[in-house]
């Protein structure tokens, strides 16, 4: 989508939104770019092929955050694509169905987690970065928004850094990133060398009296007991990957 046809969206909406106040309902649409990491064993030529499927977006998807003062829920928006077409075939890999619902009411964090056919829910405590908004700075219009920069690192590990605009005086954001002083507009994730992005396209308000369900489908477990399900599907994926790579 062009970059003016957005501004307009998110100008049109915001202009209506400020006749009766501040925004504390809506959806954002954000564009999340995955940088793919190349395989070790893969031949110049798979490299070549997977950095021009890069290139062209293969990889990129829709993430659909929806907030109201008292919550917000982040989960992709799958994507249709031809079944005979090998990278709508290689991009339904990569969809992640997951959910993430935080209250911001009493900072509660649920987790709708998928792995393969089944289902988890996680629910813990909101861990917020400690964020570092740097002083004095002024407003930036690079994400259609008036913005301010932070910096944080995550729980995980993971450099965090975000834009965000006072404009939507909540802290929401992308796959349950949150805790600033306005919604994130832009992220970037990123974790020895590799980064996932998540960028503003789109922004619309809510009816006021809408309301977010939490994630209720799935066997319950804690987040330790997640983690080492994951690792063990992880390494099955990986071989999978590996096989897929040099049929390339």
């Amino acid at each position: 989508m062009p970059l003016r046809i957005i501004f307009f969206t998110i100008s049109l909406a915001l202009s209506s939104a400020w006749v009766h106040g501040q925004i504390t309902h809506g959806t954002i649409d954000y564009l999340e770019h995955r940088d793919v990491q190349l395989w070790d064993g893969m031949s110049l030529d798979q490299k070549k092929r997977m950095e021009k499927l890069k290139e062209e977006g293969a990889f990129d998807r829709t993430g659909r955050l929806t907030f109201n003062d008292e919550a917000f829920s982040y989960q992709q928006v799958q994507q249709k694509v031809d079944p005979n077409d090998r990278r709508g075939w290689m991009g339904r890999q990569t969809e992640n169905p997951d959910v993430y619902y935080t209250s911001i009411t009493d900072s509660m964090v649920t987790d709708q987690r998928q792995i393969m056919d089944r289902t988890f829910i996680m629910e813990d405590k909101w861990l917020r970065p400690e964020w570092e908004v740097p002083d004095n700075q002024r407003a930036n219009m690079a994400y259609t928004l008036p913005s301010k920069v932070a910096y944080a690192v995550s729980e995980q590990g993971d450099t965090l850094t975000a834009y965000f605009t006072e404009t939507i005086p909540l802290g929401v954001g992308p796959q349950g990133y949150g805790g600033l002083p306005g919604a994130i507009v832009y992220l970037k994730v990123q974790n020895e060398g590799s980064f996932t992005e998540y960028t503003m396209q789109t922004m619309q308000p809510n009816p006021a009296e809408l309301k977010l369900d939490k994630p209720s489908e799935g066997d319950k477990i804690s987040r330790e007991k997640f983690k080492k399900i994951a690792a063990k599907r992880q390494e099955v994926m990986e071989r999978r990957q590996r096989g897929w790579e040099r049929q390339w």
